[in-house]
């Protein structure tokens, strides 16, 4: 009985624990606020600089995703043979052509609303946020 008791009281120890420390869940609509605030802050953006920037980020980031889950579907299953595997090869690299094409035209619109210094600055902070971002998601699983 005594066993049972224990074994009943570890065993509620260990899932108010697991309860406690509970399961962090991603949310992009707070990912995108913290990355827009730090963007604006780190290259010292003004409102109306940012509202005019970040509609025109996102419309970036959506066709930037588009290409690169293209690209991803490309890897995930390799090709049985040789020619399959070269021309999986040239799909990619023209994919990640038209992303970089795709950024520069994007620079350029973004240059019709802030100055060249302050989108060198986004491109930075931008950079900076990820890397940041990755730490962070790292330090929590450990």
């Amino acid at each position: 009985m005594k066993k049972t008791i224990i074994s009943l009281l570890l065993l509620l120890v260990f899932a108010l624990t697991a309860a406690a420390q509970g399961k962090r869940h991603f949310d992009p609509a707070k990912f995108k606020a913290e990355m827009e605030q730090y963007i604006t802050v780190e290259a010292c953006l003004t409102p109306s600089e940012a509202a005019a920037l970040f509609p025109i980020y996102d419309e970036m980031k959506k066709e930037m995703r588009t290409l690169f889950n293209k690209v991803r579907k490309l890897k995930q299953i390799k090709p049985a043979d040789e020619k399959g595997c070269k021309d999986a090869v040239a799909q990619m690299d023209q994919l990640e052509l038209e992303m970089k094409q795709l950024q520069m035209n994007y620079h350029a619109r973004f240059l019709t609303v802030i100055s060249a210094s302050k989108l060198f600055d986004v491109i930075t902070a931008e950079e900076k946020f990820h890397r940041q971002a990755v730490r962070k998601a790292a330090h929590n699983k450990k």
